[in-house]
């Protein structure tokens, strides 16, 4: 019923997943899923129509390393990659990037919309401007028991399991809105929504070399510059000018994992004016040059 995009940046370090057992009803599709990647690398997943939890379960002594050494980040936040906790949550409609190293585990990943489950139709569930990074490392003891009773209920159904299933993940889902909800952020709260903030990242991701003017981003989001430019240090704490570089060389690191592409064009390529200038934007914002980058990652 549900699903989440899963894209890894290179096609050979795609992870391998195994559903061991499944409950899906209206308002959700759990499953205990054994993931696996034999290669380290980073993907972009993107949760949809619904809400993602995922908890990571005990399993015996493992092949390969632990889960701790994956991190992950909001792609509508400006922030480092930080190590994943035990229990996560991405709210729909987020974009999550997700670095992961050769690692394998078992967890329950439970997908649902808390707007069709019948408690909670009356309840507001908008997540626009409450996107946190505790999100990533749920460390609430009543959502981690909660989680894994959800865990076990899938793994070994038992009388009106449907049922019992709901009432978890009511009490889960109510939680999550009192942690993160309680102190939403409104439209007059003099912060960018994360959608108006996934806007403006894809108008400088998809053509880094067509610098936007701050008049056409503006348009883009039907607000006036100066308020854009406002609203936008409130949210990130940078400037417009300071994420657009950012966005230029997370597009060069991505290209720069094809051996084929020249450095050179790659400069061009992410707007820069010529590769002197590329390398050091290069250098000053991830500590090497692109040459040093490259041979890291082969």
């Amino acid at each position: 019923m549900y699903s989440v995009h899963y894209d890894e940046y290179d096609p050979s370090a795609a992870g391998e997943f195994l559903t061991e057992s499944r409950l899906v009803n209206e308002g959700f599709d759990i499953r205990i899923e054994h993931a696996h990647w034999s290669n380290s690398g980073t993907a972009v997943i993107q949760a949809k129509s619904s809400c993602l939890l995922r908890l990571v379960l005990p399993t015996p002594a493992r092949r390969w390393s632990p889960f701790s050494d994956n991190k992950g980040r909001f792609s509508d936040l400006s922030c480092e990659f930080q190590p994943l906790g035990q229990a996560l949550f991405l709210p729909r409609d987020t974009e999550f990037q997700f670095c992961h190293g050769v690692s394998e585990y078992k967890a329950m990943i439970c997908l649902f919309d808390p707007g069709i489950m019948g408690p909670l139709a009356g309840i507001q569930w908008q997540w626009d401007g409450c996107l946190s990074d505790s999100m990533l490392n749920l460390e609430s003891p009543y959502l981690r028991t909660s989680l894994q009773r959800l865990a076990q209920e899938v793994a070994a159904p038992g009388f009106a399991s449907e049922l019992h299933t709901e009432c978890l993940l009511t009490g889960v889902a109510l939680d999550l809105h009192r942690q993160f909800l309680s102190s939403q952020v409104t439209a007059d709260s003099g912060k960018l929504s994360p959608r108006q903030l996934r806007t403006l990242r894809e108008m400088f991701e998809t053509e880094p070399e067509h610098s936007s003017s701050l008049k056409q981003l503006a348009d883009a989001l039907d607000m006036p510059a100066r308020r854009l430019s406002e609203q936008f240090k409130n949210t990130t704490g940078l400037t417009l000018r300071q994420f657009a570089a950012q966005a230029r060389i997370r597009r060069a690191k991505s290209l720069l994992l094809d051996s084929k592409v020249l450095i050179k064009q790659i400069s061009y390529q992410t707007g820069f004016l010529n590769p002197a200038s590329f390398t050091a934007a290069f250098r000053k914002e991830v500590g090497m040059t692109p040459e040093a980058f490259r041979q890291m990652h082969r």
